[in-house]
């Protein structure tokens, strides 16, 4: 009598937690994408992490937790963008202009995400996504006031003019992709460097930023 091969199981696949963690953002910015975030919830993002609902709380509180966590992500990418462009020792104006113009660059790619945080968060999550902007902006602030002492920046109070520059052009991006209007970048971008030398003082424009 012919012996019938008996199934194999399948082998099960341990992920590590970093990985797991992985899965539930990519899930989380899936299922905020098509549900929207305030609809969205912690079943649906286990279900497409591929998990059980009880193990997405070892590794995040809350939907808004998850959702600061996407943004920690892609403030920090821009943070080592910072600090490489940082590291390189260039002139003043050269960096401030490179890190505008990559600022600006890093936040039109990621605009499905500014649409996501800015359009349909709850006040604790862009609370938590706040968090993660002040270590950019501080550390820009940083360099800002060391080129104020070089005198490179000659504004009355160069840290001030840099985070008015920043939140003008955040505030910009952030309507232009919430309303899905077009986004002219190389416009913007040039409207952010000419606010950027009169606001923070180019001695190279003559008095007053002319």
């Amino acid at each position: 009598m012919a012996q019938t091969a008996t199934p194999r199981k399948r082998k099960r696949v341990v992920k590590t937690p970093e990985a797991r963690r992985a899965d539930i953002l990519r899930a989380s910015r899936e299922v905020f994408g098509t549900a929207g975030f305030a609809d969205a919830t912690i079943a649906d993002i286990a279900t497409a992490a591929g998990m059980g609902k009880g193990s997405f709380y070892m590794y995040f509180e809350t939907k808004d937790h998850v959702l600061a966590a996407l943004w920690e992500q892609y403030v920090s990418a821009f943070y080592d963008t910072t600090q490489e462009i940082l590291g390189r020792g260039q002139a003043w104006w050269p960096t401030m202009d490179e890190l505008l113009l990559r600022l600006l660059d890093h936040a039109i790619e990621n605009a499905e995400l500014h649409r996501l945080v800015y359009g349909s968060a709850n006040a604790k999550a862009l609370e938590l996504c706040k968090e993660s902007n002040a270590r950019v902006v501080d550390t820009i602030c940083d360099f800002v006031r060391r080129g104020a002492v070089a005198g490179a920046f000659r504004s009355a109070n160069p840290e001030w003019a840099f985070r008015m520059i920043y939140h003008a052009a955040d505030g910009l991006l952030d309507e232009l992709i919430t309303d899905g209007s077009p986004i002219d970048a190389e416009a913007i971008s040039r409207s952010v460097l000419e606010m950027a030398h009169r606001t923070l003082g180019d001695p190279g424009l003559g008095p007053a930023g002319r």
